[in-house]
């Protein structure tokens, strides 16, 4: 039975090691691992997660954010989470 290659020791050995090679060093093993995820998803859900990305960042340029201090506040007050510290 083959084995999918994203649960593929010896495939994410080779990335990881062609990585290395390109500078990736200062990476922490987090970013890597999503790295790996993100590259060994399909294309499907690849092109959603730049899509999402590219939405928020269009919020952001728009000017339709606000501070998470602010968003913070009212989710504890909505919840009936003690303020934060």
């Amino acid at each position: 039975m083959p084995i999918d290659r994203a649960n593929d020791p010896q495939a994410f050995r080779e990335f990881l090691d062609a990585r290395l090679a390109n500078g990736l060093i200062n990476a922490t093993l987090d970013e890597i691992l999503d790295l790996w995820e993100y590259e060994n998803s399909p294309q499907e859900e690849r092109e959603e997660t730049l899509r999402a990305i590219r939405r928020g960042l269009d919020d952001m340029y728009a000017g339709r954010t606000r501070p998470f201090e602010e968003f913070d506040a009212e989710f504890r007050r909505r919840h009936g989470l003690p303020p934060r510290r």
